[in-house]
């Protein structure tokens, strides 16, 4: 045992095979805590020297006690890396290597605080099977700028791609560290903050966003945004030749705001960028479905209502006229063919309502076989006729294979806004009831409401229930 403490360690070094000290230490054996040997022959692991009073890696015999220590002693966020160097594996792959490890981490001293440790990890020259542990105590002072810099390793740098100081009274700017990861890095320092910015937009943001970048980056801009609100965002898109569109985000914020001192850090957001794609293309899908009906393809029930009586309450909205469609005996149909027949009828029926109308006009399905129009910008009553018109021409003409030559027809009812009503539950009942006539007059046919038609035909509609 050596009793000396003038190595500047407070505490006994305690000395346990003086030879082995001298021939891996010597005179240096001062500016270390404690040193400790692996022999990958045997798997054993044993203590050459250690600091009384500090942490003691050399109470560990072999790999095995390595992890029941690091559980029980090594702080949580670094016993993972801790496990992952103390391991015959790791061990033999320094000494295949022959490159010293350096590593940083917390552990429990023996008043079990946590103090910050050093090792560096050395194979021995000249010893084809032995790895040498020289640890050391960084202190309070080295413990905590350590600290320090781990927090930026962590939680800044893994989260962006660079982070630049910018002084914006020289136009000047200098990289602390950037991410080599990343793609489509900056100049570490440069003159000129307004160049750099320059070769950015030219080099690599997408020409959609070049105008607005040159505008948000410019520097004056930049300080007149951070005064009124603390912080300044970008996003924009940039075209990578290798990894194609990517996202990124420029922040910036105050270091300090008297100097006019300012960090930019540059993140990639591409995957958020993404997923916020995806979300809206599926609140576009899930709005879509809510209003189209599944089958034809037209607005369902709710949406055709939706949107005639939106149109109607609106300026726009002088005259217009309702349609009723119903096509007649549409159950033979479903009783001799099968209702996958039916189901192709009703959207060859919708196709021909799409194409017979026209882009301004509105079209949905209501019903099993019931479908309702609206015609916009009619400037008279005799316009909606000749569209029921040519509807009833279009759907008696209908002639398709698959449906074993049976023929279709439809009787239709109309009402005109603002004569028989200006809202649509109004212009339904009524187009509905002159359905009803047009049915009772022998089908295949239009007639429009006329008052009276209720008593006439001794009628309730029950489509709107």
């Amino acid at each position: 045992m050596d009793g000396n403490a003038g190595n500047g360690k407070s505490g006994v070094r305690i000395v346990m095979d003086a030879k082995r000290e001298k021939e891996c230490a010597g005179s240096l054996s001062g500016i270390f805590d404690e040193l400790m040997e692996f022999s990958m022959e045997t798997g054993r692991c044993r203590g050459v020297f250690y600091t009384e009073g500090g942490c003691r890696l050399s109470v560990n015999q072999s790999f095995e006690d390595f992890r029941t220590f690091a559980w029980e002693n090594i702080h949580p966020e670094e016993c993972r890396d801790f496990l992952g160097i103390f391991n015959r594996e790791h061990m033999r792959k320094i000494m295949e290597e022959g490159k010293p490890l350096r590593h940083e981490f917390r552990c429990r001293d023996i008043g079990r605080n946590y103090i910050w440790l050093r090792i560096l990890l050395i194979p021995e020259s000249g010893r084809g099977d032995t790895v040498l542990c020289y640890v050391s105590d960084l202190g309070d002072k080295d413990g905590e700028n350590y600290l320090l810099r781990q927090i930026v390793e962590r939680y800044v740098y893994r989260n962006c791609d660079y982070l630049i100081c910018l002084d914006a009274d020289k136009d000047s700017y200098t990289m602390f560290k950037r991410n080599e990861g990343s793609d489509l890095l900056p100049q570490e320092s440069s003159g000129s903050y307004s160049q750099m910015v320059q070769t950015c937009i030219k080099g690599y943001v997408v020409p959609e966003d070049r105008e607005m970048v040159d505008r948000e980056m410019e520097i004056r801009h930049v300080l007149s945004v951070l005064d009124a609100e603390g912080e300044h965002i970008i996003t924009y898109g940039v075209k990578d030749p290798e990894k194609g569109y990517l996202r990124k985000r420029f922040q910036y914020v105050y270091y300090d705001r008297p100097g006019r001192i300012v960090f930019l850090m540059r993140s990639d957001i591409t995957e958020e960028y993404q997923e916020q794609l995806r979300q809206k293309e599926r609140l576009k899908d899930a709005l879509k479905n809510a209003r189209v009906d599944s089958l034809t393809g037209l607005y369902n029930r709710q949406a055709i209502c939706r949107e005639i009586s939106r149109f109607l309450e609106s300026p726009a909205c002088s005259r217009a006229v309702l349609l009723f469609m119903d096509l007649d005996d549409f159950k033979n149909i479903n009783d001799t063919m099968g209702h996958r027949s039916g189901d192709y009828a009703l959207r060859c029926v919708a196709d021909l309502f799409r194409h017979t109308l026209r882009a301004t006009d509105m079209v949905g399905r209501v019903g099993g076989d019931e479908f309702v129009a609206l015609l916009t910008g009619i400037s008279a009553e005799k316009g909606g006729v000749e569209c029921a018109k040519r509807l009833c021409e279009a759907v008696s003409s209908m002639e398709d294979p698959n449906m074993g030559g049976l023929k279709l027809s439809c009787s239709i009812g109309g009402a005109v806004c603002p004569k028989d009503g200006n809202d649509y539950d109004t212009l339904f009942v009524k187009a509905d009831t002159a359905a009803y006539e047009a049915k009772r007059q022998g089908k295949n046919r239009y007639v429009f409401y006329t008052p009276g038609l209720e008593l006439k035909n001794g009628y309730c509609s029950s489509s709107m229930s």
